[in-house]
């Protein structure tokens, strides 16, 4: 679908995000930092499965306008084929000079839309992947390589998986979370955690009502956040399903229970933990410290990003995936 080019009152930001992180994240900053300006959204085709309520975003003015970029129809081939297929879809579906943005920010760099801007010379703003993943960017490398190895090869050819490519003039990171240093200038703090303490009551509950109809109930005392190791080719479903038997037999017996999936995770629960609370809406972690009527204490994890910006709010339970690993 065309939207109508509003030549009058062009957009003047415009932002890409992949994940339900992502997403997050760059709800907060354009509040913070462009509330004021016209602001344009792209997200993934396939985010439609993940959040069909998608259009509220535009309908309750978190964005002016939010566009799909249709990466399905964009195969996985041959550098100059997959360039010719950004630069198509772009123009078919996205009625705004790409040079006439002032503002540009990416999150999910890695996905194809960023060389779009690198093959007309436009810098943009970078956002790390995930709270802390700028330091491990090579888990991303390796996890993306592992199910799109063409994807990844270029992904690492224009330096978006670290950020070093030169038409990224700024890098959005969590610096607490870094373990490489980020003290030049051409590093951003930002904090999703702290842009949400810092929102006003009104402004984080329509935030929150989006991905959440309503507050969660619940008598449990601790919450698993789930990873999807499988999805991710790190691991079959079986060994990801015997790591949480696991966990669940060493550490939550007589432990009432609340289980948040990561939003990409497919693996049945219900199954391995049948006594457990599982929550059926998708909405990033970072959101869990006001999603409560009555807030758990302790989060448990193997190794999940999201904790980083969970830590004032919940003990965080760090499990060695080693302990119980085959």
């Amino acid at each position: 679908m065309k939207y109508p080019l509003d030549k009058q009152n062009p957009p003047t930001v415009l932002y890409h995000a992949v994940s339900s992180y992502q997403l997050l994240e760059v709800l907060l900053h354009r509040l913070l930092f462009h509330e004021k300006e016209k602001a344009v959204l792209l997200l993934p085709d396939f985010i439609v499965e993940k959040y069909p309520q998608y259009r509220k975003l535009e309908t309750r003015r978190l964005f002016d306008e939010v566009i799909l970029f249709p990466y399905l129809h964009i195969p996985h081939r041959e550098e100059e084929r997959v360039l010719e297929d950004v630069a198509r879809c772009y123009q078919q579906r996205v009625p705004y000079d790409i040079t006439g943005f002032s503002h540009i920010y990416v999150a999910g760099a890695h996905f194809y839309f960023s060389l779009y801007l690198i093959e007309n010379r436009v810098p943009f703003t970078f956002f790390e992947d995930a709270a802390g993943m700028l330091s491990r960017w090579r888990e991303l490398d390796e996890a993306l390589s592992r199910t799109f190895p063409i994807h990844a090869a270029l992904a690492s050819k224009y330096g978006l998986f670290d950020g070093s490519n030169p038409y990224v003039s700024r890098v959005v990171c969590l610096k607490r979370a870094q373990t490489v240093d980020v003290s030049a200038r051409k590093y951003l703090d930002f904090s999703v955690e702290d842009a949400l303490g810092g929102l006003s009551p009104a402004k984080r509950r329509k935030v929150i009502r989006f991905f959440l109809k309503r507050r969660i109930r619940t008598r449990a005392d601790a919450i698993l956040l789930t990873q999807h190791f499988a999805n991710l080719g790190i691991m079959e479903e079986a060994e990801q399903r015997r790591l949480y038997e696991g966990m669940r037999d060493s550490l939550f017996k007589n432990v009432p229970l609340l289980i948040k999936k990561h939003p990409d995770d497919t693996l049945d629960y219900r199954t391995i933990f049948p006594h457990a609370q599982i929550i059926r809406e998708t909405f990033p972690a970072e959101l869990l410290p006001y999603v409560f009527t009555r807030k758990p204490a302790a989060v448990y994890t193997f190794d999940s990003t999201s904790c980083e910006n969970l830590r004032a709010h919940f003990q965080i339970k760090t499990v060695r995936r080693e302990r119980y690993a085959e």
